[in-house]
């Protein structure tokens, strides 16, 4: 293993007025001795951003932070002014909500350093929610956050794959220059779904292969308070959505026929084709949201079954969780995982559960 003092990695935390958020995040940080810079951009009221110096102030000097008061800003626009501060070689992103696990980023810059056909790297992640609304509470449901890997080849490849089946990059561990670089377009467009997530993306994508690696690395959680973006159709649909679409064909496609070596026609082909698959698969993803169907009754004396087997044979569920479920989806049941004592990412999980616990 590397020297720990040069796989820092950058963690970026935009946020805007969820300062209860942010505190529990940083009050985690601290408890865990977090080893890397944590650079925050604030565009919250003032009585927010009062409540999250006032707790750095108390941290003192046992995590680094870099505050910044960007009030005014968009995310986007804070997300590059950000990593244009950052001294570190790797960065990630992180949601003000969600906790990246210190170890895991360390192993995922290791990574990264050995293999430069990659440009992001991430561990497994799970998605918890509460009984109670907000930043503490005991755990009502968790669920796999997916994190899928990408080996395609060439970009080309890579970029129908990646918007074919799409993930969430920013949350990876990246080059901070590719970052840096893939979020210097901000100011191009006015949709936010396009600069803050998608454009990044892609953009990363084109820079390199992406890997999952064997640990715990990102808890989401999921509330009422989310930044919330628009359903596809209703995307679409707005006025301003036409200009945002075409300067992001032309980013992409660009960057593509540089990468690729290809001429730009077939590169805009390429972007549109992948484009076209993102939104056929979500808006078939988010139908079933937008218009919910009552179930039928056989699937809902079904789910009562289960449920009462569960709790009639015990043994029954922890043979059906632990093995049988992850024969049928051909893929680990994380959610399941973290929460037993002899799981390698049950100590990963129950330093964020104490957290959200607010256990000493």
């Amino acid at each position: 293993m590397s020297d720990i003092t040069e796989q820092k990695v950058a963690i970026v935390i935009t946020t805007r007025n969820r300062s209860d958020f942010l505190i529990r995040l940083l009050n985690y940080y601290s408890k865990n001795n977090c080893p890397h810079t944590i650079y925050i951009g604030d565009a919250s009221t003032k009585e927010h951003q009062q409540q999250t110096t006032d707790t750095i102030n108390k941290i003192g000097t046992k995590v680094k932070i870099i505050y910044n008061d960007f009030t005014g800003y968009t995310p986007s626009q804070s997300t590059y002014e950000l990593l244009t501060q950052v001294k570190e070689k790797y960065a990630c992103f992180n949601g003000d909500d969600d906790y990246q696990i210190s170890d895991s980023l360390i192993k995922c810059a290791e990574f990264l350093e050995k293999n430069p056909d990659y440009a992001t790297a991430s561990g497994y992640a799970v998605n918890f929610r509460l009984k109670q609304d907000g930043p503490y509470g005991e755990l009502a449901s968790l669920k796999d956050y997916p994190r899928p890997e990408l080996h395609s080849e060439p970009a080309s490849r890579r970029v129908v794959d990646f918007l074919s089946k799409y993930f969430v990059t920013n949350i990876s561990v990246s080059r901070t220059e590719q970052m840096k670089n893939n979020w210097s377009n901000y100011d191009k467009m006015s949709d936010l779904a396009f600069d803050s997530e998608i454009l990044p993306g892609v953009l990363s994508i084109i820079d390199g292969k992406a890997k999952t690696l064997d640990c715990l690395s990102i808890v989401r959680q999921m509330h009422n308070r989310q930044y919330a973006l628009s359903f596809i159709l209703d995307w679409v649909a707005h006025p301003d959505w036409l200009r945002s679409y075409l300067e992001f064909i032309r980013i992409v496609s660009k960057k593509l026929s540089e990468k690729d070596n290809i001429d730009n026609k077939k590169a805009t082909q390429i972007v549109s084709q992948g484009f076209w698959l993102y939104l056929q698969n979500g808006l078939m993803r988010e139908y079933p949201k937008a218009f919910p169907v009552i179930k039928p009754q056989q699937k809902e004396n079904l789910k009562k079954l289960r449920g009462y087997l569960a709790k009639s044979i015990p043994l029954l569920k922890k043979i059906y969780r632990s093995y049988w479920l992850p024969i049928i989806y051909k893929e680990k049941q994380l959610h399941y995982d973290v929460l037993q004592p002899s799981s390698k990412y049950y100590k990963d999980f129950k330093e964020v559960m104490d957290s959200f616990l607010k256990r000493p």
